[in-house]
């Protein structure tokens, strides 16, 4: 739907999307999602008024560290407004369609589009990378989470009943037995399924990108297994892992991770 207030734009983003109409199509924690009407205009807008802005401003900063390193998405423009609102543009098919309605081509075509995509990502050199996403920061955001409330207790599946609190101290004490990866890559993050797109012509495309940077694969895979689960059932995640590569995944390490995706969910 068109949104109730027109978002107000840049210059630069406003000659990037000229006069089109924007449709509302998503709410990304507090980032609206937009997308033009006219015929052709392969663009997803990120865009978020202020004084919080962050989110944004972090996505843009990966988005554009990222461009020609992996297949999307490609960055089209970014731009602050005078009331300090902040947007940013990708080019994404008109046609894509997010992962929380399925993949168009079922079940089994999901599982290895998004195991592809993220070997893809996890396989990129990190050398020169300046975004960290380690242990670490990722603790952080689950301490800054609880300090404001946003973790409460699950009311189904295999955390249902437990505490945050439980939950973190058992995080805790499984990364301190496992240690840090010795093998870090370029993570996600943030992976769910309203942050991966599949576009007709079988490219897939993460938005979400604010919390990505060097760490351990396992959050990304943990967080695709949560993803598969909700789209369709548990019987998938193994054809997920396989479909990744068994040789590159800990089930230890997986086991903690999954607790660690859904703390930050």
């Amino acid at each position: 739907m068109a949104p109730e207030h027109p978002p107000a734009f840049g210059p630069g983003i406003r000659e990037v999307l000229g006069e089109d109409e924007l449709v509302e199509v998503g709410d990304d924690d507090g980032v609206t999602l937009l997308r033009p009407t006219m015929a052709g205009r392969a663009l997803l807008v990120l865009h978020q008024t202020g004084p919080q802005t962050a989110p944004v401003l972090d996505e843009a900063d990966r988005v554009g560290w990222l461009a020609g390193r992996i297949p999307g998405p490609a960055l089209v423009a970014t731009g602050r407004a005078d009331g300090g609102a902040e947007t940013l543009v990708i080019r994404l098919d008109r046609d894509a369609t997010p992962a929380t309605l399925g993949h168009p081509m079922g079940a089994e075509a999901l599982v290895e589009a998004l195991a592809g995509a993220l070997r893809a990502l996890h396989s990129m050199e990190i050398d020169v990378c300046p975004f960290v996403a380690d242990e670490e920061q990722l603790r952080r955001r689950v301490a800054d989470r609880l300090a404001h409330g946003e973790l409460v207790p699950a009311t189904d599946g295999p955390y249902e009943g437990r505490t945050p609190t439980d939950l973190i101290t058992i995080f805790d004490e499984l990364i301190a037995e496992l240690g840090p990866t010795d093998d870090p890559v370029f993570i996600h993050g943030g992976l769910r399924a309203e942050r991966v797109w599949f576009e007709p012509t079988g490219s897939v495309i993460f938005t979400g990108w604010r919390h990505g940077g060097v760490g351990d694969r396992h959050l990304d895979l943990a967080a695709a297994a949560a993803l598969v689960t909700d789209v369709h059932g548990p019987a998938l995640v193994a054809p997920l892992i396989d479909s990744y590569g068994f040789d590159d995944v800990d089930l230890r390490r997986l086991d903690a991770h999954q607790l660690l995706a859904h703390l930050l969910r």
